[in-house]
């Protein structure tokens, strides 16, 4: 079963934090940066008790795609 944050993150367009990392909590973005660290520490330092979601923003659109019994 997909967390709240993780369907938020599928379902909104985030195309404002293009080549940036987000972290995600409570269905909002709550930190964004091209420096996973930075973001990362700010996060543990406002958020203590929380788990980040983390998600790298592509500066092109994403292509994702499902194989059923594909052969490699």
């Amino acid at each position: 079963m997909a967390s709240k944050d993780f369907e938020w993150f599928v379902q909104n367009d985030l195309k404002a934090y293009r080549g940036d990392y987000v972290i995600i909590a409570d269905e909002k973005v709550v930190l964004h940066d091209r420096s996973l660290t930075k973001i990362l520490k700010e996060f543990r330092a406002k958020y203590p008790d929380k788990t980040p979601k983390i998600a790298k923003i592509p500066e092109e659109d994403a292509l994702i795609l499902e194989m059923k019994n594909a052969i490699i």
